[in-house]
C-alpha cells in the first residue's frame, strides 16, 4: 500500500492489523491506538501527518516502522494539497459566499477557553443547508464527531497552512418526525439523574463492582481518553464511577451509538458524578 502524509490512519489499518501495533511503538502518545473504543473514534479522522504531530515525531518514524510491513511512502506532488480544489466535496464548491458562516475560535482557545459552547451558539445561528466553517490550528476530531452525529449532514476538512485549518460543516435539514423519534430512542442510553435516581443506580453495584476515577484534575483531552481507556476493560456487570468538573458532551456522543449506559448527577459546576456501565441489550 502506498501512503503519505494526508493518508487516514484507518486505511493503514484497514490493509494490514499489524500496523496498529508498529503506529503504536514509535511514540506513547500512539500507545493509544491499541484501545479499540480510542481507536474506533479517532483513526477515520486522523491524517499521518497529525498522527505525528500528537506523537511528537516525524514521517521518517511512520517510513521506519511501516516499511517493513509492505507499505511504500509516496510523497505527494508538489502543488497537491488535502484542501484541492479537486477535493473539494459538490456541496462546499457550488456553495455562494452568503451560504458560509466563519468562525475563527483561535483567540479563544488562545485565552486558555473551550470553545465548544461558543461553537455550538453559532451552529445554531445557521440556517439548515447553509454552512459553518471553523477556523483552527489543529483538525477538530471530536468536534466533526459531535456535529456529524447531531446536526450536520456531513464535514469538510481544508489544510490552508501548518497554523490554520479550515472545517465546514453542512447543516442537515429538519428531519421527519418518525426519524426523530428513533433518534431519541438511540440516545436513551444517556440520562440525567437526580440524588435518589443516581444513588439507586450506584447502590446496584456498589463498592465491590464499581471502580472510581477522578478526571477533574486532567487538562482536555486527557479526561476523555482516561476515561474510554478505563471501559476499554470494564467488565460487564461492573460500572465505572467518574468524578469530572463539567458534563463530556464530546465523550457522551462517542458513547452515545455504543454498548454502554450512562447516568449523570450535575451537582454544581466543577462537580459532575457520572456512572458507567455496559448495556443490557
Amino acid at each position: 500500500m502506498k501512503f503519505n502524509e494526508n493518508t487516514k490512519i484507518s486505511d493503514i489499518i484497514q490493509k494490514n492489523k499489524s500496523s496498529i501495533d508498529a503506529i503504536a511503538s514509535i511514540a506513547p502518545p500512539l500507545k493509544r491506538l491499541k484501545n479499540p473504543i480510542l481507536r474506533k473514534v479517532m483513526a477515520s479522522r486522523v491524517t499521518v501527518r497529525e498522527a505525528a504531530k500528537m506523537g511528537g515525531c516525524t514521517m521518517e518514524d511512520f517510513i521506519r516502522v511501516l516499511q517493513p510491513l509492505g507499505y511504500t511512502y509516496t510523497p505527494e506532488q508538489e502543488g497537491s494539497t488535502s484542501g484541492s480544489e479537486e477535493e473539494t466535496p459538490d456541496w462546499l464548491r457550488d456553495a455562494a459566499s452568503d451560504d458560509i458562516h466563519t468562525f475563527d475560535v483561535r483567540p479563544i482557545i488562545d485565552k486558555g477557553s473551550d470553545p465548544l459552547k461558543a461553537i455550538l451558539a453559532e451552529f445554531k445561528k445557521v440556517d439548515p443547508g447553509k454552512i459553518l466553517c471553523i477556523i483552527n490550528t489543529f483538525v477538530p476530531t471530536p468536534l466533526i464527531h459531535l456535529l456529524e452525529k447531531k446536526q450536520a449532514e456531513t464535514s469538510f476538512t481544508r489544510t490552508v497552512s501548518e497554523e490554520e485549518i479550515h472545517t465546514f460543516f453542512l447543516k442537515r435539514k429538519p428531519k421527519k418526525r418518525i426519524v426523530e423519534k428513533a433518534d431519541a430512542q438511540k440516545e436513551s442510553n444517556v440520562h440525567m439523574d437526580g440524588e435518589e435516581e443516581f444513588a439507586e443506580i450506584y447502590e446496584r453495584f456498589g463498592e465491590k463492582k464499581s471502580k472510581e476515577i477522578d478526571v477533574r484534575h486532567l487538562e482536555m483531552p486527557m479526561p476523555m481518553q482516561t476515561i474510554l481507556e478505563e471501559l476499554q476493560h470494564l467488565p460487564v456487570g461492573h460500572a465505572l464511577y467518574v468524578n469530572h468538573k463539567r458534563v463530556p458532551v464530546f465523550l457522551l456522543e462517542e458513547l452515545a451509538w455504543d454498548q454502554f449506559e450512562i447516568h449523570i448527577r450535575n451537582i454544581e459546576e466543577g462537580n459532575v458524578k457520572m456512572i458507567i456501565f455496559h448495556r443490557e441489550i
